[in-house]
């Protein structure tokens, strides 16, 4: 069982590379089968799905945090945050084993709206900014099944919401690929820090329906989804490709972990469920952590929107703090808000300087 409350140098440097790191054997098994006991109940009493967020009746889920060393892991590598008070359980069920490669994986930025959507194309009058009676008032007043709202602030400069920490903790063996793995997009969080800064800068809405990132996407049947990357972003995934049918699979890292593993990314971390083809349900815990903003709103550990409330009212903030903005910034600025990270951000930034000169 870990007993480092600070990740090593190696472990430091792996997180600023890669955007996400994997650790073992952190979060202890009484807390594990609590968590696992307790969804299961639930489950029992409410019928089966793919996620809670709803169960509030036990502190099993935030446990995993706060009771077990990853609460002061994270409290050493990010700072200040606030302990969450819930956690989001993801199931993935078994699935018919089919011949896509990467067990059907597609990457997705967090924080992105997600709603009904017309079935062709034809029904949309502008695939960037969508202003059809499928988003209603195409505002911030609108949100997704998902509850996350279309636009985060009143004047709809922002339409992405965000946090700092993506983390999970596995209460199940998920040792090998294809057991419904999460699976995250290495290396490019730089690439998507680098993009919210060309959205910011060219004046117009950070997130979907700003530069370079339609609200929705052609797809070759006529029909359309949602657009869960920036397009440049997905040109680079895309370099490193698996070909199947015609089409193209972008190539993942697979996040292989056993009970009481731990996996901790980027909020600009690329990341999705895989299909699981194993005989159990994949079953893991997950938190979305922010460092303390002062003057922010109080995070409860498992929304995705965290400067809103969960069912998309507005906090009250005190006079002159402007959530959505200190929010921009973040994004723009990810490694700002990783106390423990700066010195290895600085060092190879330096070094990366030195190279280049």
């Amino acid at each position: 069982m870990r007993t480092n409350p600070e990740l090593t140098a190696d472990e430091k440097q792996t997180l600023y590379e890669d955007g996400f790191i994997v650790l073992k054997d952190v979060v202890p098994d009484e807390l594990t089968f609590e968590a696992r006991r307790t969804i299961h109940m639930f489950a029992g009493r409410n019928g089966l799905r793919r996620g809670y967020h709803d169960i509030q009746t036990s502190s099993a889920l935030p446990d995993l945090v706060n009771k077990s060393i990853l609460g002061q892991i994270l409290r050493t590598t990010i700072g200040p945050y606030d302990p969450p008070e819930r956690g989001f359980a993801a199931i993935l069920y078994p699935n018919e084993k089919q011949p896509t490669p990467n067990y059907g994986w597609h990457p997705h930025l967090d924080g992105l709206w997600s709603g009904p959507l017309p079935k062709t194309a034809d029904e949309i009058d502008d695939l960037h900014s969508p202003r059809t009676e499928h988003f209603g008032a195409a505002d911030a007043t609108v949100s997704g099944a998902n509850l996350t709202p279309l636009f985060q602030d009143p004047e709809c400069t922002l339409s992405l919401g965000s946090f700092t920490a993506f983390v999970g903790v596995a209460l199940n063996d998920q040792t090998e690929f294809g057991r419904g793995n999460l699976c995250l997009l290495r290396g490019v969080h730089e690439d998507v820090e680098a993009f919210f800064q060309m959205q910011r800068d060219s004046g117009g809405v950070v997130g979907p329906e700003g530069e370079g990132w339609p609200r929705l996407s052609r797809l070759p049947n006529g029909g359309v989804s949602m657009t869960p990357l920036p397009y440049p972003i997905r040109e680079i995934a895309l370099k490193h490709a698996t070909e199947y049918n015609g089409n193209q699979f972008i190539n993942p890292a697979p996040i292989l972990l056993d009970v009481g593993d731990v996996v901790i990314a980027l909020h600009a971390c690329p990341h999705g469920g895989s299909r699981n083809e194993w005989s159990d349900p994949r079953m893991n815990v997950y938190f979305r952590i922010r460092r303390d903003r002062p003057g922010g709103a109080r995070v409860l550990g498992d929304s995705d929107h965290p400067d809103r409330e969960w069912l998309g009212g507005f906090y009250d903030y005190p006079g002159g703090y402007n959530p959505w903005q200190v929010a921009i910034d973040k994004l723009c600025d990810h490694w700002s808000e990783w106390d423990g990270m700066q010195e290895t951000v600085a060092a190879n930034r330096a070094r990366s300087a030195a190279t280049s000169a």
